[in-house]
């Protein structure tokens, strides 16, 4: 994917990035003091603290004051486009300069290299499973048991049926989706997963994944659990199956 689009991180990056459900960096504001455009990206420097962000491309320039938040942070993350490693960067889902909408500020920036600027997605709203509504997959696991069996299923296979909750895609080379199935107790009451595969806020899958358990990716983002490598297919089951 050429842009970062909105989630995890981990949706919580990313958005996941959370005890990952998106990480979330909080409402912040930083001066720029460096900015570069590269492969659909544009990478800031800020001072107080000096970090560097990632976000899809975006107009600022030096001397800006920009806010920013829901980012998902790295560590020795190298980018093929600039050849070059970031010893910890953020890539930032929402910036923007004072008195200016992130949707502007896109729309700016292609504009700028006499490019059609693509729209901006809508955050997708989708209502949460309420206990009781999605069927536990036979032979699978919900959300609750994988947090409460996760040192038992740590790099194991598992399966579980789930609505797709938030998608955050092509972050760090992968998409990151936030799932919920109605069980288990805020916040281990939904999981994040890694895939190659997209699917759409407000399905309903069967995923199949890696449980891992205890990540930390720096920067201060640890993740409970996380299901890794995940595929997804569609699923209907809503209400209780007759026995």
């Amino acid at each position: 994917m050429k842009y970062l689009k909105p989630m995890l991180l981990i949706c919580t990056l990313l958005f996941y990035v959370p005890s990952i459900m998106a990480a979330d960096t909080g409402q912040k504001t930083g001066t720029v003091t460096e900015t570069i455009n590269a492969g659909g990206y544009t990478y800031l420097r800020l001072e107080e603290p000096e970090i560097w962000i990632a976000t899809p491309t975006t107009a600022v320039s030096e001397g800006d004051q920009v806010k920013y938040s829901s980012g998902m942070a790295m560590r020795d993350f190298y980018s093929k486009t600039l050849d070059r490693t970031f010893e910890s960067i953020f890539f930032i889902q929402n910036v923007s300069l004072a008195g200016q909408d992130i949707e502007n500020m896109h729309r700016e920036a292609m504009e700028g290299h006499g490019t059609e600027a693509p729209a901006i997605p809508k955050p997708v709203s989708v209502q949460v499973p309420t206990s009781g509504e999605i069927v536990q997959l036979v032979d699978g696991k919900t959300i609750a048991d994988i947090f409460v069996e996760s040192a038992q299923l740590n790099d194991q296979t598992v399966s579980l049926r789930a609505k797709v909750i938030k998608v955050s895609q092509n972050i760090v080379g992968k998409n990151w989706i936030t799932l919920q199935d109605g069980t288990g107790t805020e916040p281990d009451n939904k999981l994040l997963a890694t895939s190659s595969e997209i699917v759409s806020p407000g399905d309903l899958v069967i995923a199949t994944g890696i449980i891992r358990k205890d990540i930390d990716i720096g920067a201060g983002y640890k993740y409970k659990v996380l299901l890794e490598e995940a595929t997804f297919s569609q699923s209907s089951e809503l209400k209780s199956e007759t026995q």
